[in-house]
């Protein structure tokens, strides 16, 4: 018991310890108590290091494992679906995810559990202290709104990934505290991002903070999410009460998604841009903020701070040090390829051939990109014989880069206007029983990527299904594909074992591993597993989840 004790100080002085870098706003440091927050600079400060658990690659040198947005969270909320799978014969500390091979003594999801509420940490003690700080009542109901945004955005995460976590709303609660059932941890995420919703101005004072419309959005998130969850009995075959969503309303979940989409739409002020390329190269973030919601932030500080690694799988894969090129570790799916028609624009921004030494160049708003190779879509067996790989994210020239050319200072969208429209969509359906306008939030979002009327009827006529959801599923994954939502979309409409069951080892070359992955999977894949360390450090957590 005193080893625990000593363990759970230590882990405390981590997370309270430095706020880590967003932008260029130097690090605070929390070791000296007595000092804590005297003015609202430092009150401020400590809201950077909030936001910074977004994307961190380490806290306080604890763990340098990337487990956020910075490496890990793409990499778990896209691998092992049918948008992406492992490389062939890769075996490293990734693989797992896209195999679904992963276990409780995984590493990564171990840091990742850590670092989620470390964010939460921050968040719990900036509203524990914030009443003795002097600045105005209004700046500081802002800082208690953008912290709370935080704290329910990091439970999301968990509750999406993990299923019932531990509640810590202060900053002195029992670490031995079990896990609560997702309605609990639910009532709570939602509180925060009301809270949010109603206390946060339309636009941030500071780019890239979070605003009323970042909360609404990620409320309509967590409605439909619920929502759907419950209408197709979501784990309901794991019989773990702790993840039960038994005690949803959906119809009540559908019609508050759709009252908050329809004011996004309203009120929001928030476009699909006009170039879909825009959203993902390096260099084009304030083209990016007229779309994004919300984002994970990158630095433009060139010596430290918070990035992103591309570096694995999301850019174009290439030779990094010459080309701005990625590894290629995992690899899309033939299934993620057939569900575009070829006059789709998208599909060659999101899927390519690698970068070779004939790839040429193109400038973009004054910065070089090295260009992906189109794949030769007529080719017979072209899936078979073309190794291609995800090309959605562009790294630029490394000749022009400033930072480490493994990291990118591109700003990656965490919740993005076109989602809402597609969400718009879904509560449409089910809310108002409204097929016809349903569609017509479709072909919104596919409008800017064609040219004409015409073009756009065409498309729609080729991607059109009896079954809305099946399109709206398949236009989700057109549109959103690798942007870390395709796991969770799979899982809430029951449909992450079919799609996985239905994958053709024959169909593509990267689909070689397929098999591993049916092997694999199980119904309680639909869980990531709590961390076996949690545990061993405090029995009282309650039950694992299932077959972990």
């Amino acid at each position: 018991m005193k080893i625990f004790k000593l363990f759970v100080i230590w882990v405390w002085v981590l997370l309270l310890s430095a706020c880590t870098k967003v932008l260029d706003t130097e690090p605070y440091s929390f070791t000296t108590g007595k000092n804590f927050y005297k003015t609202a600079a430092e009150i401020e400060l400590a809201l950077t290091g909030c936001y910074s658990m977004i994307n961190v690659d380490a806290v306080e040198g604890a763990g340098g494992q990337g487990a956020t947005f910075h490496i890990v969270m793409p990499i778990m909320l896209s691998a092992g679906t049918d948008e992406l799978i492992t490389r062939e014969g890769l075996n490293n500390q990734y693989s797992p995810f896209g195999l679904l091979s992963y276990t409780s003594q995984n590493e990564k999801i171990r840091y990742n559990w850590f670092y989620l509420y470390a964010g939460i940490n921050r968040a719990n003690y900036i509203v524990d202290k914030i009443a003795a700080v002097e600045m105005s009542e209004k700046r500081k109901e802002e800082v208690i709104g953008e912290a709370r945004f935080l704290r329910g955005l990091y439970y999301m995460y968990l509750a999406m990934m993990y299923g019932g976590v531990p509640i810590h709303l202060t900053l002195e609660h029992d670490p031995a505290l079990p896990r609560q059932p997702l309605e609990k941890v639910y009532a709570q995420i939602i509180e925060d991002f009301k809270f949010a919703y109603e206390v946060l101005p339309h636009r941030a004072a500071i780019t890239g903070r979070a605003n009323k419309w970042s909360a609404a959005g990620f409320l309509a998130k967590v409605y439909t999410y619920l929502g759907s969850c419950k209408k197709f009995s979501v784990g309901a075959d794991l019989n773990f009460a702790l993840n039960s969503f038994d005690w949803v309303d959906e119809n009540a979940m559908y019609q508050e998604a759709l009252t908050l989409t329809t004011d996004i739409i309203n009120f929001s002020e928030y476009t699909l841009i006009d170039k879909y390329s825009y959203l993902f190269y390096e260099t084009t973030n304030s083209f990016k903020r007229d779309e994004s919601l919300f984002s994970s932030l990158s630095s433009t500080n060139s010596t430290s701070g918070n990035y992103h690694v591309w570096l694995y799988f999301q850019a174009v894969q290439g030779n990094t040090n010459s080309m701005g090129g990625s590894q290629g570790l995992f690899r899309p799916t033939a299934e993620i390829y057939h569900k575009y028609d070829l006059s789709d624009s998208r599909l060659d921004q999101n899927l390519s051939l690698a970068m070779n030494t004939s790839s040429t160049t193109e400038v973009v708003e004054g910065v070089t990109y090295y260009l992906p190779r189109t794949i030769s879509h007529g080719t017979a067996n072209a899936l078979q014989t073309q190794f291609y790989c995800v090309a959605k994210y562009r790294m630029m020239d490394p000749a022009e880069k400033q930072i480490s050319l493994s990291r990118s200072s591109g700003d990656v969208s965490l919740l993005r206007y076109a989602d809402i429209l597609l969400l718009h969509a879904e509560a449409l359906y089910y809310a108002n029983s409204d097929e016809t306008e349903a569609r017509e939030y479709l072909k919104q979002v596919r409008q800017r990527i064609t040219s004409s009327g015409t073009e756009l009827d065409g498309l729609t006529a080729a991607y059109y299904k009896s079954d809305f959801i099946e399109e709206l599923l398949d236009e989700r994954s057109r549109e959103l594909c690798f942007e870390n939502w395709r796991r969770i979309d799979l899982i809430r409409f029951g449909k992450l074992g079919s799609v996985i069951a239905a994958m053709d080892r024959n169909a593509s070359y990267w689909n070689i591993v397929a098999p591993i992955l049916q092997e694999n999977w199980g119904s309680y894949r639909i869980w990531f597993p709590v961390p076996r360390t949690e545990f061993d450090l405090a029995p009282s957590l309650g039950d694992q989840n299932p077959r972990y």
